[in-house]
């Protein structure tokens, strides 16, 4: 096969590919550190709405340009905690407010949660002096998307319902939870204690992280017992153990 036709030496080389950059809202050294917590996965959600609120490049729908998140407030949209929610502050402006809601603990393997040949030694000779074990904690946060009317409220919760969903694959990536993700999407429904009518739709966030310990021993391990006390009998009798240290 003659190949001379097929490559062009004047092709030019194709252009090398951008750096890949990551933009993180909370500092990854942190979780090293001191490790996921439903109160920091509150402040991170809030936080990555609010970036994406703060230029109108990063929303999707028309209608939400308008109410870019402001820090000094101003008119834009209201992203925060439900416990700060104020209806007076709300009045004709969207509103997003984060509430978590329960978690529980879930264990992982068979062993108690303990990571099956991870034991580590403090001596050559003082094996599994150190195990390590794993718990995973699974909960959820609702953000309650808040806006005047029926289908205001339908294009909010589309346009955060979107932007979580296209976030969450780099999240569970580069922020080492085992989930995140959209769980559910409720009705439209009215804001219950409401002077003013405004419509809100539940959007259920769910999450996972785990959750790693170390117990370490005090003391070298048990290396024999005897009972020669407990059964009364002169010659006794010894439980040892296949420990082999000092």
């Amino acid at each position: 096969m003659n190949t001379a036709g097929q490559c062009n030496s004047d092709t030019p080389d194709p252009p090398p590919k951008d750096p890949t950059k990551t933009q993180s809202t909370i500092r990854v050294s942190s979780l090293c550190v001191n490790g996921w917590q439903p109160l920091l996965i509150t402040g991170f959600v809030i936080d990555m709405l609010r970036r994406m609120w703060c230029s109108p490049k990063n929303l999707l729908s028309p209608e939400m340009k308008q109410y870019l998140w402001q820090k000094n407030g101003g008119h834009g949209i209201v992203i925060d905690s439900v416990y700060r929610y104020d209806p007076a502050n709300v009045e004709r402006r969207p509103a997003v407010m984060v509430k978590r809601n329960s978690f529980k603990n879930l264990q992982i393997g068979l062993s108690a949660g303990q990571s099956m040949g991870t034991g580590f030694s403090s001596f050559e000779n003082e094996v599994g002096a150190i195990q390590q074990y794993s718990v995973l904690f699974v909960g959820s946060h609702t953000l309650f998307c808040i806006h005047k009317t029926g289908a205001a409220v339908e294009i909010l919760a589309n346009e955060v319902l979107g932007q979580v969903v296209c976030a969450a694959y780099p999240i569970r990536k580069h922020l080492n939870l085992r989930n995140f993700t959209v769980t559910d999407v409720g009705a439209v429904q009215m804001l219950a204690g409401e002077a003013t009518e405004n419509m809100v739709i539940p959007i259920t966030l769910g999450w996972a992280y785990e959750f790693t310990y170390q117990l370490k021993e005090q003391s070298l391990p048990l290396q024999e017992v005897s009972l020669t006390t407990l059964l009364g009998d002169g010659a006794g009798v010894a439980l040892g153990t296949p420990y082999t240290g000092p």
